[in-house]
């Protein structure tokens, strides 16, 4: 029997004080008391059909508003399963926090089913979890209960993934805290320190010197302005400079105004991207860490350039930073010193007008299947206004990028920390569940879908507002090129027998539209009448397994350039 205030319920209100409404998981032994408590606190507990998809759905939650993700798993399986889905938070700084169970503390040591505390003669559960968590708390009493919530709580607001490893009696104590685990209350950082002002302020008179002096000026946005959704500051900000504006993939999303916008940088990225960095003197990049994966093709001009970074993390790169907690805060003051620079007004020769330059990917000859960039370009056409896009990695995720940005509103995200199969068909479909007003589109591949896709039976059960479209090239596409490119002389193992995805679903799934379209044209259609149904629904399409993505080291150089 449940008291009526345990360890459990304690944990639930910490995380509705921390902005967390949803939490995600899959029911077991060792952590059934979170979700009693959950159905007693009124708490929405979603039962996911893997651990792994649980995480992303957090995740997915995480990345659309601004607020931590929960997933709660018992132990064993349950535990290790999930940490793949952690390892994407942590490397994409993603605030997720995962609460664990684990067998009775009176059996720790002794033998336990799915012990994992008792090093080395078991696994060791907590240093598995501090390698992709900035905390990992094992709470072995009440009395460790608020201290590990702290620490968990520090670890969200620094952006990274925090873990609570719960054993079962702890989480059915009784427990009587109410102290608030922060002064600070929710998640909520404002940027007042006097050294970031000071910085901003710094960075102002530079900035406008620059462009008064007629200096070429590009604004690289990424991640960290996504989450906070701060394109307009950022449009407002690259106005007054007279500045082109790239986005790094994560950041896609983040420009309110096309206008002046040269495309996304990357492997995934495009041609006019990279000549308005080339052309830039000065680069201000905004919320974007400078990964490999954001700034692929770029390090010859980057060493040249003048850079200054505002963001929440420290980039991978070397150049002049100013750390802040809050984006939003930090363009908001950065604009309101920069308005104070009339000189800053008049924009920079050659600045107004950009179009975005796409790579060029070679047809695939004799083939009368839809191409990547025509059928991103039907979904494109029809996509809500407010739509959340979630594209899976590969091939899929390459042409999404690509095609699908820049938008002028909705949401646009690709997880590309780890790169996961499979993690947006459920990042998606979490997003859904947790706020049901806003329609989330998962673009993902077969590959993806025969991963991860059974997690549209949540979506189903759960009615969430999803439309799951499967590119289905029956391979795993992205390693079938690289098998051609760079193994021509050795067997495919990356192709696949032909399925009916489509078939599939359908019978499956009673009352679920899934549309089966066969080109382009007819995929705009189906996708304007699913994207106006109510619920879950699906669409499938053939493409080829040989058609080579918008990603650039595959591509001839002269395509690239």
């Amino acid at each position: 029997m449940l008291a009526a205030h345990t360890t459990a319920h304690r944990i639930l209100e910490v995380a509705r004080a921390l902005g967390i409404h949803t939490a995600f998981g899959v029911h077991g032994a060792n952590i059934e008391d979170l979700y009693a408590a959950g159905q007693t606190m009124g708490m929405p507990m979603v039962i996911a059909k893997h651990e792994f998809a649980a995480g992303a759905m957090a995740d997915g939650v995480a990345r659309m508003t601004g607020a931590p993700g929960m997933v709660v798993t018992t132990s064993g399986g349950g535990a290790l399963n999930v940490v793949a889905a952690l390892a994407e938070s942590y490397d994409s700084r993603v605030p997720v926090l995962a609460v664990i169970g684990a067998p009775p503390t009176t059996l720790t040591a002794r033998g336990a089913f799915q012990d994992m505390l008792d090093p080395p003669d078991t696994i060791d559960l907590v240093t598995v979890l501090e390698g992709v968590t900035g905390y990992t708390g094992r709470v072995r009493s009440v009395s460790d209960l608020d201290a590990a919530l702290r620490g968990a709580s520090i670890a969200l607001q620094r952006g990274l993934p925090a873990a609570l490893i719960v054993p079962k009696d702890v989480a059915a104590q009784p427990c009587n805290g109410r102290h608030p685990i922060n002064d600070h209350g929710p998640i909520t950082p404002q940027d007042r320190s006097e050294d970031v002002v000071a910085s901003l302020d710094a960075l102002a008179v530079v900035l406008a010197e620059r462009s008064a002096s007629g200096a070429r000026i590009c604004v690289w946005v990424g991640d960290d302005v996504s989450r906070a959704e701060a394109g307009g500051r950022v449009t407002t900000i690259a106005s007054m400079l007279g500045a082109a504006i790239v986005a790094a993939p994560g950041g896609a999303d983040a420009i309110a105004d096309p206008a002046g916008h040269a495309g996304v940088t990357g492997v995934m990225g495009h041609p006019s991207a990279r000549r308005a960095l080339a052309d830039a003197d000065v680069c201000l990049a905004l919320g974007t860490r400078m990964t490999v994966t954001d700034r692929a093709g770029l390090d010859d001009l980057l060493e040249t350039t003048e850079l200054y970074h505002i963001g929440v993390h420290g980039p991978r790169l070397p150049s002049k930073t100013i750390a802040v907690t809050s984006i939003d805060t930090a363009l908001e003051h950065l604009s309101r010193q920069l308005a104070t620079h009339k000189s800053t007004s008049s924009p920079a020769p050659g600045t107004s007008q950009i179009s975005i330059d796409h790579l060029v990917t070679p047809p695939v000859a004799h083939s009368s299947l839809p191409t990547l960039p025509a059928l991103m370009a039907a979904i494109a056409a029809q996509l809500p206004h407010d739509a959340r896009v979630f594209a899976d990695a590969g091939n899929v995720g390459a042409a999404a990028v690509h095609h699908l940005t820049p938008r002028r509103s909705g949401r646009f995200t690709v997880a590309l920390g780890m790169g996961g199969m499979g993690y947006a068909i459920a990042a998606g479909i979490g997003a859904a569940i947790d706020d049901p007003s806003r329609r989330s589109v998962v673009i993902a591949g077969d590959g993806a879908f025969f991963m991860h896709g059974m997690e549209f039976h949540t979506a189903v059960e759960y009615d969430a507002p999803v439309t799951l479209i499967v590119l289905n090239n029956n391979a795993h596409g992205m390693c079938v090129t690289r098998e051609s490119l760079y193994f021509p002389e050795t067997a495919s193992v990356n192709r696949f027998r032909s399925s009916d995805i489509a078939g599939a679903l359908a019978a499956m799934f009673a009352g679920v539209t899934v549309s089966h379209p066969r080109d382009a044209t007819d995929t705009g259609l189906a996708c304007a009448a699913l994207f106006a149904e109510p619920g879950p629904n699906c669409l499938v399409v053939e493409c080829h397994s040989d058609e080579i993505a918008p990603f650039a080291p595959f591509l001839p150089r002269e395509d690239s350039a």
